[in-house]
């Protein structure tokens, strides 16, 4: 197009749409079909990660059904829902700390809810037992009183290899761990009896001692060379009766001081228990006096698990708590936690 400008003719782009405006009455595009030739199933198709939100919009919509009932603190756990490394390979997605956080605190939300219809009830609690930790699928069909056939969902079980509480192994240790500090320590206790040995061959033999600063029960049979484990696990004739290795070394070769001793082996003076047990000991982190009183908490948890009845002093002795108590950081502008420098006026 042509435009006069300053007396001379200058050539000027028009737009085709201004163009096709003055001659046609009608748009060009209004018979063209834009939209896609097939919609997305969800509206979560245009998000980054669309199994994960539908996964948290199909949640939330159960809590928005049942009105909500009082927080129980007890559905928030992370321990008791799928962790997130195991949902990133259930989804086949790539999942973020707080996306997690956030799923967990939906499934909360729903694992609070009081519905009253029973059918519905099963329904909802059979959806959120695939999120639960540890959870294996596994239906049972039955017949009620009526004949009719009914599903019943598995029972969800708390996880047996609990090492803060403690366990038994499959040789037949006790299992244990136990925490002060920077130091964590790993306990298997091991109940041991005295073998039927000859009385000439028992003369003969000289009995090792436990520690040079423990004192042995008088009533407690007196300690000998080979032992026989209990629950027919295999004896060991090269461990003594009562004796406690720390890191492949004897206890007084590992702690050095008598106090750090008596730490590890103070469950077995409150349990009346000296020298009937066997404990091997893996500690790591800190330093030796933290690494002791970790011992001594992974001993206690394991010695209580073997019998919970007859160990009732070492529970009522605080025993089984974790000491969380630790060193105070240091704040600026002070020389240590809490202490200031001298004020000087000038």
């Amino acid at each position: 197009m042509l435009v006069l400008l300053r007396g001379r003719t200058v050539p000027v782009a028009v737009p085709a749409l201004r163009l096709l405006s003055t001659q046609q009455t009608s748009s060009p595009f209004a018979n063209l079909d834009i939209r896609p030739a097939k919609r997305p199933d969800t509206a979560a198709y245009f998000t980054r990660k669309p199994k994960f939100y539908d996964l948290l919009s199909a949640i939330s919509n159960l809590s928005r059904q049942h009105p909500l009932p009082r927080y129980n603190e007890a559905n928030y756990k992370r321990g008791k829902w799928i962790p997130r490394a195991e949902l990133q390979t259930k989804l086949d997605i790539k999942i973020s700390p707080r996306e997690h956080e956030l799923l967990i605190r939906r499934l909360g939300d729903v694992s609070n809810l009081r519905i009253a219809d029973p059918a519905e009830r099963e329904t909802v609690t059979l959806y959120l037992n695939q999120f639960r930790r540890g959870y294996v699928h596994a239906e049972t069909v039955t017949k009620d009183e009526n004949g009719e056939t009914k599903v019943v969902a598995p029972k969800v079980g708390k996880k047996k290899n609990n090492g803060r509480r403690g366990f038994l192994d499959h040789l037949g240790r006790w299992h244990a761990f136990g925490r002060r500090k920077e130091a964590t320590a790993f306990a298997w206790v091991v109940p041991v009896v005295a073998p039927e040995t000859d009385p000439e061959v028992a003369e003969t033999e000289e009995v090792p001692r436990l520690s040079d600063d423990l004192e042995l029960d008088p009533e407690l049979p007196p300690p000998v060379e080979a032992v026989k484990i209990v629950d027919n696990v295999p004896a060991h004739a090269h461990f003594p009766l009562g004796d406690v290795i720390v890191n492949g070394k004897p206890l007084a070769e590992y702690f050095f001081h008598g106090t750090d001793r008596d730490s590890v082996l103070f469950p077995f003076q409150v349990a009346n228990k000296v020298g009937q047990y066997n404990v091997f000991l893996r500690v790591s982190g800190g330093g030796r006096t933290g690494q002791a009183e970790a011992c001594q908490l992974a001993v206690a948890r394991a010695l209580y698990m073997s019998d919970r009845k007859a160990h009732v002093p070492v529970r009522e002795a605080g025993l089984l708590r974790t000491d969380g108590r630790a060193v105070e950081r240091k704040k600026t502008g002070k020389p240590k936690a809490r202490k200031s420098y001298t004020w000087v006026k000038r």
